[in-house]
């Protein structure tokens, strides 16, 4: 039986009232429709999680593959940063290989050009020289494009690298942050915030005391510094070029050899008489710049030529970066050819004999003290020339810029200068013939009072003093652009021969002291 007729049965038996049976039926309505109301929002809530969870696993499988195309990306861009990465180590070592073969060609050539500077250059060197500047353009070449290369690997590398991070940051992106993200933050801020008031606190007390230890202890620095430095004498040194220095001596005993023959680029060349059979050389060297070698001198070696036998000392150091100061000790003896040539250094003789002598400086003096040669040769560019104390039978010398100061017993003269002034004065009465000219500077001479004379002095722009005695004028021109002037002092059988030039300077002529 229903709800319903139980209730009206119980009406009919009177049970309970109308208005009770009324009450009854209603309540019994409301609960009905209720539990259909929740049977039914039962039903639809299933269905909406049923539906959340169809999504959820069509979107997590979404993301797995999302996941993976990007890992797969990931892979990818680092497999490829590795391959350009190595390609690069490898081309920028081939440019290094390269460029070591680039240095020594030019190294090369400048050895040669050096050569060709101190002396005529040997047809096989200059083929040599072509064949060279050949290869090194090849070289130059082949590493323009290995550099073109370079910058292409390089901009690869830099688009890889940021592919690489945005994927890595997109990847990050992806991360979920907890429901209750806000607040966790919210409280860490907090305990930060107060952590950093005490540090701030702490710090601020330290940074007090640290603040004053520091002033009290740059105030006694710079008061001990002050007492016991004079800042004036202060250099301060900047890193620049590599240097080493090293001293050697090569030893040669008993050393038979007549013929020297010294090239050197930069330093100093000496040649000195001792009291031994052995020939000693004594030298000072500073290598410039980084230099493939296990030592300082094994790199000298690899850059220099010296030979020595019983017959030729032989020094050929033409390398620009190498400092060579060499002092040689000679056997006192006669040396059939002496030869010293320097780019940018002196040169001195001292105490030597020898038949031939040439002595070339480009940048540099020539010092010949106590010298006896047959015939001597000194070319100067930009430097003095001194020969003092010598015994010369013919002496020929040239010059660009510089003095040639001459005391000394030389039979045949022969000087031409540029600029610079020409000092001739004779110690004895052996000098038979002198021809000097220049073109900006003086002409001074002095020659033995008792020695006849025929000579003959010009100038342009200059003027002629004669203080020489009992000489008689032969032809004399005094105008104001030309003035020459021919004079003659006879000696019966003791005669020189002088002919001097000069454009803008003077000649002066004197009888020796």
């Amino acid at each position: 039986m229903k709800e319903r007729d139980r209730v009206l049965e119980l009406v009919k038996k009177g049970v309970i009232t109308t208005d009770e049976a009324l009450v009854l039926l209603e309540n019994m309505a409301i609960a009905k429709d209720e539990s259909i109301i929740q049977q039914e929002a039962s039903e639809v809530k299933q269905h909406h999680l049923n539906k959340q969870a169809e999504e959820s696993d069509e979107v997590s499988k979404e993301e797995n593959e999302e996941q993976a195309k990007l890992e797969q990306l990931l892979d990818d861009l680092a497999t490829e940063l590795n391959q350009t990465s190595s390609k690069l180590d490898v081309v920028n070592a081939e440019i290094e290989d390269v460029t070591s073969e680039i240095n020594m060609l030019e190294e090369q050539i400048m050895i040669i050009n050096t050569l060709e500077e101190l002396d005529k250059l040997a047809p096989e060197k200059r083929e040599e020289r072509v064949h060279y500047e050949t290869k090194l353009g090849e070289l130059k070449k082949q590493r323009f494009a290995m550099e073109e290369e370079v910058l292409e690997l390089e901009a690869r590398l830099k688009e890889v690298k940021t592919s690489k991070r945005e994927l890595n940051e997109e990847e990050d992106m992806r991360f979920q942050l907890p429901d209750d993200w806000e607040q966790t933050l919210t409280d860490l801020g907090d305990k930060m915030e107060k952590a950093g008031e005490k540090f701030g606190k702490k710090m601020n007390q330290a940074g007090n005391q640290f603040s004053k230890l520091m002033k009290e202890t740059m105030k006694t620095v710079t008061n001990t510094v002050n007492d016991h430095v004079d800042w004036k004498d202060v250099n301060i040194k900047v890193p620049g070029m590599a240097m080493s220095t090293f001293e050697h001596e090569f030893y040669y005993p008993a050393c038979s050899a007549s013929i020297i023959d010294v090239k050197v680029a930069n330093g100093l060349i000496e040649f000195r008489q001792w009291d031994s059979e052995d020939i000693k050389v004594v030298s000072q060297i500073k290598l410039y710049g980084k230099m493939e070698a296990d030592t300082p001198f094994e790199a000298f070696l690899e850059r220099s030529e010296i030979e020595v036998d019983e017959d030729r000392i032989s020094f050929q150091i033409p390398n620009k970066r190498i400092k060579a100061e060499l002092i040689f000790y000679l056997p006192a003896r006669s040396y059939d050819h002496v030869s010293a040539k320097i780019l940018n250094g002196d040169i001195n003789v001292f105490d030597l004999e020898a038949k031939d002598t040439y002595l070339k400086s480009t940048n540099g003096d020539l010092m010949i003290d106590g010298f006896t040669a047959t015939m001597l040769e000194a070319e100067g560019v930009n430097g003095d020339v001194t020969v003092k104390n010598a015994s010369v039978l013919d002496f020929i010398g040239t010059s660009v810029n510089g003095d040639f100061i001459l005391k000394a017993a030389l039979q045949n003269i022969s000087v031409g200068n540029v600029n610079g002034d020409i000092r001739v004065t004779a110690v004895d009465d052996s000098m038979k013939n002198l021809d000097a000219k220049v073109v900006n500077g003086d002409i001074k001479v002095a020659l033995p009072q008792m020695q006849g004379i025929e000579g003959l002095a010009k100038t342009s722009l200059g003027a002629i003093k004669n203080r020489l005695s009992e000489f008689e004028v032969i032809r004399e021109k005094t105008e104001k652009t030309n003035r020459m002037l021919q004079f003659r002092r006879y000696h019966p059988e003791d005669t020189v021969y002088i002919k001097l030039s000069t454009t803008t300077g003077n000649v002066l002529l004197k009888d020796a002291d």
